[in-house]
């Protein structure tokens, strides 16, 4: 633990170039600054006042140093209170997050690796036993940078089978920057993209009649997950989130496995796994962009460690592993099967 501290220190002091430690520096104050002014809503106070707490310690690598060690443990053992910026109703800062966190997922494409393999094998058996156009729906979609790793493979291995993603994610920033991602698949035509509303059945297959003629269709719907309970069972061929569970309360965790088992034979979860060598590795190389550094350290202080993985296989989960200095679980449930691997 000293030895990592220490080495989180000497990176972090070589981690921001003299210049650009202005800009950071103005960013970490336009942050505060919004978030004073949001401090006495009744609904976010606590969440307020602890990221008041972290980026006010961000200034300093030291400071914050001092956070990581003392005040972060306590955290983690509240880890329910945590809410990080883009949980608040911050448009500006998600938008920042979505940006530099899919720059990341780029530049680091095996973080999600695990989930995405498993996924293209799951899209190849369809194809061979599906008629109709195959409907995957992704919770929590985010920027979509996962589903734009998933359309180049397929476009490289030749899939010419009708696809619909359903993309979900509360949060307004998604639209323009997806659209932004996508923009080189579109303008070629091998992508349509439009959003919606409400996503009823009839409303489902009016975008399945139209996916036919297209190779990949994507729909955004600007809403929550739980919107869509109403709908029939086994509407998409697949449901599957990315580090979404640390988000929601313990009730909301419990809501979103019915849901996703309901709407789909088979479902998927990708998430980190808790641990300390981890989180100085963040603070390293996440020491300059202080959105997707809050972002990444409260999401790690409210994942599932190994050992509490360990103890939900008694309840039924079965997850994978992967990774050892920034470890993440796959976990794949088959309703049809009753495996929960």
């Amino acid at each position: 633990m000293v030895l990592a501290v220490i080495g989180c220190l000497i990176g972090l002091s070589y981690a921001v170039p003299y210049k650009r430690n202005f800009k950071r520096y103005r960013q970490i104050k336009a942050i505060l600054a919004d978030l004073e002014a949001l401090r006495d809503h009744p609904d976010y106070q606590d969440a307020v006042n602890i990221n008041i707490e972290f980026f006010r310690v961000l200034r300093f690598p030291l400071s914050y140093l001092w956070w990581l060690m003392f005040r972060a443990p306590r955290l983690r053992r509240e880890r329910l209170r945590i809410r990080e910026l883009a949980d608040l109703p911050f448009p500006g800062w998600q938008d920042e997050l979505l940006e530099t966190l899919s720059w990341f997922e780029i530049w680091m494409g095996r973080i999600l690796r695990p989930i995405r393999q498993e996924i293209i094998r799951e899209l190849e058996r369809l194809r061979k036993i599906k008629k109709e156009p195959i409907v995957i729906a992704s919770f929590g979609c985010g920027g979509m940078e996962l589903e734009r790793q998933i359309l180049y493979q397929l476009l490289r291995s030749r899939f010419n089978f009708p696809l619909l993603v359903i993309g979900v994610d509360y949060s307004p920033a998604i639209k323009d920057v997806i659209s932004r991602k996508f923009a080189n698949l579109v303008s070629k035509g091998m992508l349509e993209i439009e959003t919606a509303s409400r996503l009823g059945a009839d409303d489902l297959n009016k975008m399945k009649e139209r996916a036919k003629g297209r190779r990949f269709s994507i729909v955004l719907f600007n809403t929550d997950a739980f919107e869509l309970q109403a709908l029939p069972e086994n509407s998409f061929d697949l449901v599957y989130h990315t580090r979404l569970r640390h988000h929601l309360s313990l009730e909301e965790r419990d809501r979103l496995d019915k849901l996703t088992i309901h709407l789909a034979p088979k479902f998927m979860e990708l998430d980190d796994v808790y641990n300390i060598p981890g989180i100085m590795i963040e603070s390293t190389f996440l020491w300059r962009f202080p959105v997707v550094l809050n972002g990444g350290i409260f999401s790690y202080l409210r994942d599932f460690s190994k050992k509490e993985l360990k103890t939900l296989e008694g309840r039924g989960w079965q997850v994978n592993i992967y990774g050892r200095l920034l470890p993440c679980y796959l976990r794949v449930y088959e309703k049809g099967s009753g495996t929960n691997r």
